[in-house]
């Protein structure tokens, strides 16, 4: 079984990652232009566990059911698990929704 995270687009991904590290860097930032890169690194890091995939919002098409697309376009199938990481008004509060393929969701 894979598990694959839906994660917010690489620019929010990468604004949220940015201002975690400013509270361990003090005194560098991390500005808008660097995000992606941030949220391509964090995505690289984390899709190193077997069977793990990360998938940006931005790159799901619009208005398609999660997991269709999954199937779809990564070749998730029935029993993955799958991870949608939405972010909330706040910077680190997320609302993490979990299911399986192929269950009701």
């Amino acid at each position: 079984m894979s598990t694959f995270y839906v994660l917010p687009s690489r620019p929010l991904l990468g604004e949220r990652f940015a201002g975690y590290l400013g509270t361990l860097f003090p005194g560098l930032e991390w500005a808008g232009p660097a995000w992606v890169e941030l949220a391509e690194v964090l995505g690289a890091a984390v899709a190193r566990h077997p069977d793990v995939y990360v998938v940006h919002a931005e790159d799901l098409p619009d208005g398609e059911d999660v997991g269709r697309a999954l199937a779809d376009g990564y070749g998730a199938e029935p029993g993955d698990e799958v991870i949608e990481i939405i972010p909330q008004g706040r910077a680190g509060q997320v609302t993490a929704r979990r299911r399986r393929l192929g269950e009701a969701a």
